[in-house]
């Protein structure tokens, strides 16, 4: 039963990570597009989103990262055989890469509040859909785990990347053509 409750609570702190990042960056491309605003707004949006970025990461987004770890170690703890198992090291590489995103996040929201980071909002866009990759590879290997060869895995990667990047350049082109 505490394996279950664990489970539980790790995929509530999954979930409140992932968003966590996934509106972080969204506010990194807001934060860079209000760069080429004129002032008093672009001084007063640059304010305002470093602000929210800065509540965001330390106050939500990495204390639902270290209970996403704290928990899914725990689990490991209680079910040590899993470790064996391919699909699970493959996840905890993602999982480790999906930190070092996080980690990441805060060298740009520190770039982007002393206006050192010069990125675009495409750039971040861009970005904002490398978690999205992490996400769907994670949540093959934990449902299917050894049932799933990783090629299967890799042709998984290969056309959630085309559909993002299909998906990115249709809005890109809609983006253009708005007024």
């Amino acid at each position: 039963m505490p394996y279950l409750w664990l489970k539980s609570f790790h995929l509530v702190f999954l979930v409140s990570w992932m968003a966590g990042l996934f509106y972080l960056v969204r506010l990194f491309v807001y934060h860079a597009e209000a760069a080429g605003d004129a002032e008093p707004r672009r001084g007063i949006l640059r304010g305002q989103y470093t602000v929210m970025e800065t509540r965001l990461y330390r106050l939500i987004t990495t204390p639902a990262m270290v209970l996403t770890w704290a928990t899914g170690l725990s689990m490991v703890a209680l079910q040590p055989a899993y470790l064996e198992q391919g699909w699970l090291r493959a996840k905890l590489a993602l999982v480790v890469l999906l930190t070092v995103y996080h980690l990441a996040c805060a060298r740009v929201i520190r770039g982007l509040a002393e206006d050192r980071d010069t990125r675009t909002g495409e750039w971040f866009r861009v970005m904002n859909e490398g978690p999205t990759l992490v996400l769907v590879l994670a949540c093959l290997l934990v449902v299917f785990k050894e049932a799933i060869a990783f090629s299967t895995v890799g042709w998984a990667a290969a056309v959630t990347v085309a559909l993002v990047w299909l998906g990115y350049k249709g809005y890109a082109v809609a983006r253009r053509r708005a007024p």
